[in-house]
């Protein structure tokens, strides 16, 4: 890697981590490693093409996908209190990443159970990876 390089990790791999990252701080016990991140968008509006406020910025649509209705909501919280401070907390880091405002779009979803894991074809898709966490 050059010098300046400061990680060999995609844009994708460093919001995944991110979050995990506060999923893990959010979520106790063994649920955090019972989701499984799934990136559906990862759009960065080019130079020269701002939204409506006239800004550049990033687009991240990410399914949390878990295996029973009690992590569902355990992942959201009460009135989606989990979920809000997941995606604050993400927020935060990912505007200084990408330093332009993200917005950030978190769907908690119940794996079917003849569902293989993951969905390879949509991930593909847009170029991205999937891991559990």
């Amino acid at each position: 890697l050059p010098p300046e390089t400061l990680t060999d990790m995609t844009e994708a791999e460093r919001v995944e981590e991110i979050i995990r990252e506060k999923l893990y701080r959010c979520l106790h016990r063994e649920v955090p490693h019972q989701v499984e991140q799934v990136n559906r968008v990862l759009v960065k509006t080019p130079s020269g093409v701002t939204s409506e406020n006239h800004h550049q910025f990033v687009r991240i649509d990410q399914d949390l996908v878990v295996r029973t209705k009690s992590h569902v909501k355990l992942v959201t919280g009460k009135g989606g209190m989990t979920l809000k401070r997941i995606k604050e907390t993400a927020i935060q880091d990912l505007n200084q990443i990408f330093r332009c405002p993200v917005q950030l779009n978190l769907h908690v979803k119940l794996k079917k159970s003849n569902q293989p894991r993951g969905n390879e074809v949509e991930a593909n898709r847009i170029g991205v990876s999937q891991r559990s966490i």
